[in-house]
């Protein structure tokens, strides 16, 4: 764990350093598009991938000094676009914004319709998307603390909320009831918005979402948060302790962005949209406009790249197994 958390805070400093070994010769083999680069964001725009995606589109586009346009192909959970991505042909010019789905909805068909780790290349951690821990407005709980003594005190009783089944904010409490052996009901709705119109209106007693979904909540008051999911405290919600340094220690818990492409492309290939993924995270607009949307910006170098992906693999994937989740569509 103490490896990946290294991975996951890897300095700007680090970044800049990682291997150019001979920089003549790679500039000297630098590969270039030789049409428009496509961006397929797996979700409907206006989602976290999809606004990340269409920040950092720009800049590589001036880097690449050929049109790169944000596609959105969604369904089935992320497969339906990530799996074009998987079959296309490995030369660069079409790219995934993989997320956490791309990764752990294929653990939940039968049969897959890719192998997330064999049939793709990753490039770089773009970004990590934190989750909280809401309850409905009268909770009788005010503390993380108290949250999870009234659920351990009264088991059968309470319900999580989450977009869908498979959907990070079920796996989070997924991996919540397996550490504390909670029992207690998931609640899958549509989507983000209407689990927390739900919450709101308390019909589900819970959620361990993405932040960005419940930021305007938050912020009203309307619903109260007590907790984050990361392993460390955000710096916008300094006083909300994390979930595992209360209650159960190890915990985490998050989405996030990758750049993923076709397992067979190129060395040099895969170089150059590494390098252009981690020069438009640096961008101040793509900084300043990504850190307001709530996401952690990160950049990685391959290795650390696989890294996550294997460690999310094992982690999610036992979950999945764990519960017997299944997804249908």
């Amino acid at each position: 764990m103490t490896n990946r958390r290294q991975i996951l805070g890897l300095p700007w400093a680090a970044l800049a350093a990682t291997p150019m070994l001979a920089a003549p010769a790679l500039a000297q083999a630098r590969w270039a598009p030789s049409r428009s680069v496509r961006l397929i964001v797996p979700f409907p725009a206006g989602g976290s991938p999809d606004v990340l995606t269409r920040l950092m589109a720009p800049h590589a586009q001036a880097a690449l000094g050929q049109s790169v346009l944000v596609e959105n192909r969604t369904g089935a959970g992320a497969t339906v676009g990530s799996g074009f991505v998987a079959r296309e042909a490995p030369d660069g010019h079409t790219v995934l914004a993989a997320t956490i789905s791309s990764l752990t909805a294929p653990f939940m068909m039968n049969p897959r319709p890719y192998d997330p780790v064999r049939d793709f290349r990753a490039l770089s951690l773009l970004a990590i998307t934190p989750t909280v821990l809401v309850v409905r407005p009268d909770f009788p709980a005010r503390t993380v603390q108290e949250w999870h003594q009234v659920i351990q005190r009264n088991p059968g009783r309470f319900t999580f909320a989450s977009g869908g089944v498979g959907n990070p904010a079920h796996l989070a409490g997924e991996l919540y009831r397996s550490m504390t052996r909670a029992d207690i009901t998931h609640v899958a709705f549509r989507g983000s918005a209407p689990a927390l119109v739900e919450l709101r209106a308390g019909r589900v007693d819970f959620s361990i979402l993405d932040l960005p979904s419940a930021a305007a909540m938050i912020a009203d008051r309307s619903i109260p948060a007590l907790a984050v999911g990361t392993a460390e405290r955000l710096s916008t919600l300094p006083d909300l302790p994390t979930i595992s340094e209360t209650v159960a220690p190890g915990f985490e818990a998050y989405s996030w962005v990758m750049w993923w492409l076709a397992a067979a492309t190129p060395d040099p290939i895969a170089a150059r949209l590494q390098e252009v993924a981690n020069d438009a995270l640096r961008q101040p607009d793509v900084q300043a406009r990504g850190a307001q949307a709530g996401f952690l910006l990160r950049g990685t170098d391959a290795a650390g790249a696989r890294a996550h992906v294997a460690a999310e693999s094992e982690k999610w994937g036992r979950i999945i197994r764990e519960r017997n989740i299944t997804f249908e569509g």
